[in-house]
């Protein structure tokens, strides 16, 4: 069968990011036989030019859709995109009359939802390589979708969700269908998964959902043969680990870097980390091991608000973190959430002088929080008449602590990102304008840039 996947994200702040899914989706279909194609929307100027052009070249039997992200996360600059993605679809359907199949972790969040503005009739929830695989076997054979995990489907007005499993095949990603070139050039790095997975409880997050509660860890050795292929076959030499938590468990961790240490892989590298349990003597093997960046999902920091993202370290452990980075100069980033649950005027003195305190290279700042269905913070946000019980979610709706005020919070983020050069605020633009970024990447930085912007 000839399968074209379609990746419909165009974002391309704070950075354009690679396909990661449909190139693991599209690898093990092209393992079993199928012919695959990948149009990617990010770097074109005409969607509909580039559609049917695809659609013209390629000749598809089947059509399946990547989709990431359905808004950008922030609340004083909500961008929506499905509108965008619905246009995509309606081409689609104008100039093709292959069938269409969704998924990506932005669908996976709102399956039912999504069908239906989209007005699809099959979509794959969680991870897709071998439910995607099935499908196709099935569609090949005129059979039934019943009993295959993960798909959903909506028939004569009816959902249906099979349930999902967390059943990734293994393979690899097949990046010789991505623009590598350019999301090294303009992104700055390329992508990779050592684990799926998330064991903690954050009250606002999706990953557990969407990849599962259990750990999945791959090989070391495993991660290491695929950072040797992206750099012997793609030049890439900086990649960004796209794990939830890069240090969760720690001796996993440790195993990656003592393998491109052994191998002397010339390769940098960024992770998302949590606090909790970041050692000295993991950030020393970190560094060695060419990591050039931490991200810290750290959010809040007194007692009140981390019981209120639902966060299991305290202010001590982003401390220790922050200090075992210093030791091992090695930059850290921290994330701050302003406006969750307990947040009032209190919490964010005290968080403004936390970070002047322990200083960390730099303190990413966003405001509001994305409000996702089954999360622990929905119910929050109906107890507290942020939402009413009804509301669908599709279309962005944030959670602001009623103990706040929404326009003087702004000033007071602005008043204090504004004295303060290692704060970011992308919500309201302070040290991460696009003209900057473009600047650096011309200037052939590599990896996320808040080192330098901070």
């Amino acid at each position: 069968m000839k399968i074209l996947f379609i990746s419909v994200n165009n974002e391309h702040e704070p950075y354009p990011v690679a396909p990661l899914g449909a190139a693991y989706v599209a690898s093990i279909l092209k393992n079993g036989g199928h012919e695959v194609s990948l149009l990617d929307l990010c770097f074109v100027l005409d969607d509909l030019e580039a559609i049917k052009t695809a659609l013209h070249q390629f000749r598809p039997d089947l059509i399946g859709i990547s989709l990431r992200n359905i808004d950008n996360l922030t609340f004083h600059r909500s961008i929506f995109y499905l509108p965008r993605i619905r246009t995509v679809v309606d081409a689609l359907k104008k100039n093709s009359s292959a069938r269409i199949i969704i998924g990506g972790s932005g669908y996976s969040i709102f399956p039912e939802e999504i069908l239906r503005y989209l007005d699809l009739d099959t979509g794959i929830a969680g991870e897709g390589e071998n439910a995607l695989s099935s499908l196709v076997d099935a569609i090949s054979s005129n059979s039934t979708f019943d009993d295959i995990p993960n798909v959903c489907t909506l028939k004569n007005g009816e959902f249906r969700m099979n349930a999902v499993q967390q059943n990734h095949a293994g393979c690899l990603p097949d990046r010789s269908l991505l623009d590598n070139t350019q999301y090294l050039d303009l992104g700055g790095m390329a992508n990779i998964q050592s684990k799926r997975g998330c064991p903690f409880h954050c009250s606002y997050c999706t990953y557990p959902a969407i990849e599962g509660k259990k750990v999945r860890l791959r090989e070391p050795g495993a991660v290491a043969d695929e950072l040797e292929e992206m750099h012997a076959l793609y030049g890439i030499d900086y990649v960004f680990f796209v794990d939830d938590i890069f240090n969760y468990p720690e001796e996993h961790a440790v195993g990656i870097c003592e393998e491109i240490i052994r191998r002397d892989l010339k390769i940098d590298w960024t992770c998302f980390a949590t606090p909790l349990g970041m050692t000295e003597v993991l950030a020393g093997y970190m560094k060695r091991a060419g990591c050039r960046g931490v991200e810290f999902g750290s959010d809040a920091v007194t007692e009140m608000t981390l019981k209120g993202l639902g966060k299991q370290f305290t202010a001590d452990d982003i401390a220790h973190a922050a200090e075992a980075c210093r030791k091992a100069d090695l930059p850290n980033a921290h994330y701050l959430i302003i406006g969750g649950p307990g947040e009032n005027d209190a919490t964010l003195e005290e968080a403004f002088r936390f970070f002047d305190r322990i200083h960390p290279t730099a303190v990413i700042t966003l405001a509001g929080i994305r409000i996702y269905p089954g999360t622990l913070l929905h119910k929050r946000s109906i107890d507290d008449g942020v939402i009413d019980k009804g509301d669908s979610l599709l279309e962005p709706a944030f959670y602001l602590s009623p103990e706040l005020n929404a326009e003087r919070m702004s000033g007071r983020i602005s008043d204090a990102a504004s004295g303060r050069s290692n704060w970011i605020v992308p919500g309201l633009n302070i040290r991460c304008d696009t003209e900057s970024m473009m600047f650096l990447r011309r200037m052939n930085r590599r990896g996320p840039l808040w080192s330098e912007l901070g």
